[in-house]
């Protein structure tokens, strides 16, 4: 096949993604009780996405994303200290100085890789070391990785970030729902889905209604300023609806 479409890797890999096989989904039918196996690829089983992507997706629908094409490595956060921990007295890269701007938002391909202390938000997420090859990553599910995705400082900020889209792109809460589903996976919010968000949104509201300091403090995690336009309780609200969401099965997983 690949000879026939005069070894273009493009035709390729529009072949496979259009086909059948890979866009079908892991939920139970009955050709997975005849290839239990998946012997046939006649069904397509839950998956993680990669370390990276999980990355990518939550800058892409915050729009933040850099989508340049090459450059240096960039160094965006991480935990402070963390390569004094590890480095020689004498080594050029002992002290972590983190980016500004841009560059904290660029994809993460280029991300500034120390051997001796990977980036932590991708070794969380089982992206090789890159001291041995690696043919195939093995995913794990660890208590670290949910307290990384609620709590790191630039989940925060793409959190925040994706709330204010869904505020300043729609006008109802219904509608930013809408959209919000659209952009994590491509379908509208079950009913069971739309009442956990809802009850979730107002009982935000309800905590922020009285807590401007805590609801600024959230909207001032990450360098990118907030709109100050927004209401603040409002903006809050979102903010941790977007948290949850974008550390759910909704946004991590491929079905």
């Amino acid at each position: 096949e690949f000879a026939e479409r005069g070894h273009s890797v493009r035709a390729m890999m529009r072949l496979m993604v259009t086909s059948k096989a890979f866009q079908q989904r892991s939920v139970v039918n009955q050709d997975q009780d005849r290839d239990p196996d998946n012997r046939l690829l006649s069904w397509f089983p839950r998956r993680r996405l990669t370390a990276e992507a999980i990355r990518d997706q939550a800058l892409y629908v915050a729009g933040l994303l850099i989508e340049e094409a090459g450059g240096p490595s960039v160094k965006p956060y991480q935990p402070d200290g963390l390569w004094r921990e590890v480095a020689m007295v004498q080594s050029n890269t002992r002290i972590f100085r983190r980016d500004d701007g841009a560059a904290l938002w660029r994809r993460s391909l280029y991300t500034y890789w120390k051997r001796a202390a990977p980036p932590p938000s991708m070794v969380m997420f089982d992206a090789p070391t890159r001291e041995f090859c690696t043919a195939r990553r093995i995913p794990t599910n660890t208590p670290l990785q949910a307290l990384g995705l609620l709590n790191e400082t630039q989940r925060i900020e793409m959190a925040r970030m994706f709330a204010e889209r869904l505020l300043k792109e729609r006008t109802t809460d219904t509608e930013r729902l809408d959209l919000c589903f659209t952009l994590l996976a491509c379908r509208e919010p079950s009913d069971a889905e739309r009442t956990a968000c809802v009850n979730l949104l107002q009982t935000m509201r309800t905590r922020y209604a009285d807590a401007d300091k805590e609801a600024l403090a959230l909207l001032g995690t990450g360098e990118v300023p907030r709109d100050k336009s927004l209401n603040t309780t409002d903006h809050a609200a979102w903010t941790q609806l977007s948290v949850t969401l974008l550390a759910s099965d909704l946004a991590l997983m491929m079905f």
